[in-house]
């Protein structure tokens, strides 16, 4: 058996972020790691592949995002408009909060 590649490097992060699920108030969650192509955050939210869900990484900007696994407060989120590699560098250090590394 073999293990699958990942799209794009993982980087490990502890952020607050919102969460807007259709139909719910918005929800802060923690992301835990981050990539150009998803997330995993920790968090409340029992959510299904149903939900139509957007991330707040920045304000006013959401980003739609699809379920992908849950497991306990864990919660990997693949996001359907990947970040381009120049748009991503930044949006990690915005992230991270001044005078942090990624």
């Amino acid at each position: 058996m073999t293990k699958p590649t990942r799209r794009s490097m993982r980087h490990d992060i502890i952020a607050d972020t919102i969460l807007h699920v259709a139909d719910a108030p918005p929800l802060a969650v923690t992301i835990c790691n981050i990539s150009r192509h998803g997330l995993v955050i920790d968090s409340l939210a029992a959510l299904s592949e149903d939900d139509i869900i957007h991330v707040e990484l920045e304000a006013g900007n959401l980003r739609p995002a699809r379920f992908v696994w849950q497991d306990g407060f864990r919660t990997g989120l693949e996001l359907l408009d990947p970040f381009e590699p120049e748009d991503y560098w930044p949006m990690l250090q915005h992230l991270n909060g001044p005078g942090e590394a990624a």
